[in-house]
Formats: structure tokens, sequence, C-alpha cells
């Protein structure tokens, strides 16, 4: 049977001791590729196998806001029967990532699915957050606009006395700033919030405090990724 193999990619670029052995092993072998970005995708090959024919390769690009961008191209590369490699931008496939639509439709069509490990800023910010990893809810993006992003994080907040869950969201790096305003403004001051920006990189930084710590500090996050966690 042809195999899907999700692939891990660094989260920086550097970061290649993230990457276990066995990745390059099974990339070596593959040169069908669906991914989210193909300059990404080749670039991140190349270092792992400097070797490795690129230009033989096929990429087809998945387009997490048009899902339905290039399904055509998809359908006929899983339609091949032949082994296909699905990498996400960074970190692994299908966790934050609309990869998890490409390995419901292979497995539907017969593939067996074998997912590779590698880095999650998402698993990796939990692990060090000193929050509940036993019960957590990953939320992705928090609304945009203000009243309802203040809605939904009183609700979270909410959430987080009544159930004791940690809850896990993102943000667009520019917006970091106004996001942490605005969980210091509707969280109650007793709750902690950690913050882990740059994970894997050299200037790497995970800090958890109370709320009300937060509100006295002057921080100010760059236009850096970030995850956020909130929890007791």
């Amino acid at each position: 049977m042809p195999t899907l193999y999700l692939i891990p990619v660094t989260i920086v670029d550097d970061a290649l001791e993230y990457i276990p052995p066995i990745v390059p092993k099974r990339v070596v072998a593959l040169d069908r590729f669906i991914v989210e970005r193909a300059r990404t995708a080749r670039r991140f090959i190349k270092r792992i196998i400097p070797a490795f024919d690129i230009d033989a390769c096929e990429f087809i690009e998945l387009d997490k806001r048009e899902p339905s961008n290039n399904i055509g191209l998809i359908e006929k590369m899983v339609g091949s029967n032949e082994d296909i490699g699905l990498m996400s931008e960074s970190g692994t496939p299908c966790v934050a990532d609309p990869g998890y639509r490409v390995v419901d439709y292979c497995r539907s069509k017969g593939y067996e699915i074998s997912p590779l490990s590698g880095p999650s800023s998402i698993i990796m910010s939990l692990m060090a957050s000193g929050f509940n990893g036993q019960q957590f809810v990953f939320h992705g993006y928090l609304p945009i606009k203000e009243n309802d992003l203040k809605k939904k994080l009183k609700l979270i907040g909410e959430r987080i006395r009544t159930e004791k869950y940690t809850h896990i969201f993102i943000e667009t790096p520019y917006r970091n700033n106004s996001l942490l305003k605005s969980i210091c403004q509707c969280v109650s001051p007793t709750l902690r919030l950690c913050i882990a920006s740059n994970i894997s990189d050299e200037h790497e930084s995970i800090r958890t405090f109370q709320i009300k710590s937060w509100q006295k500090q002057r921080i100010t996050l760059a236009k850096e990724p970030a995850i956020f966690l909130l929890g007791i």
C-alpha cells in the first residue's frame, strides 16, 4: 500500500538537531510532496539531504486560506498510488495546519499514514509552561474584532476556573502586544499566563507569571512567533 509520510520541519532554520535521523531516511526515498510552501520545503530538504535531487521532485502547495486551490493536482498525485510526503511551513504537519485534509483524503484512497516525530512549538511550550498537560484545549487563532476577542477571553477564563484545563492559542506576530494587553484586561489577575516565543531559537523565551504580574511589567513583544497559554 502507498504511504503518506507526515514530515516535520524545523521551527527555525538553524535547528537541525531537532529533526530525528528517521526523517532524512524517509525523505530521500520520496519524489512527490504536498507542502504549505514549496520554497520552504525545498530549502529544508536540501539542508537535511544536501545531495538530494530536488529538481526531480514534484511539489504541490496546499493553500490554507483556499484549500480548494490545486485540489485537482493533489487528487492526481494521490491517484498515482505512490508514496508522498506532507510538509507544513514549520513544525509538525496537521497541527495548526491545513494538512489534515490531505491525511483524511489519502486515508479514504487506501494510503497508510506514517507520522514522523519532530518539533512542535505548541507541545514544546506546553511542556515548559508548568500548566496541566493532561487536559488542554488548543484554540488556534482567537477572534480579531476587539469585542469578540474580549468575550472569548472572558469565557476562557471562566472555563479554566471550572474545568482546570490549560488553554493554548496563537496570534499573528504583529498583534502580539495587542493580544497581551487584552488578556491583561479581561482575564482574572490570579490566573497564570505563559508566553513562549522563538521556540528552539537562540533567543527562545518561555515565561510564566500570574496575570497581575504581567500587568505590572512593561513588556514589548517583538514581531516574533509566540504561543500563549492560560492556566491555573
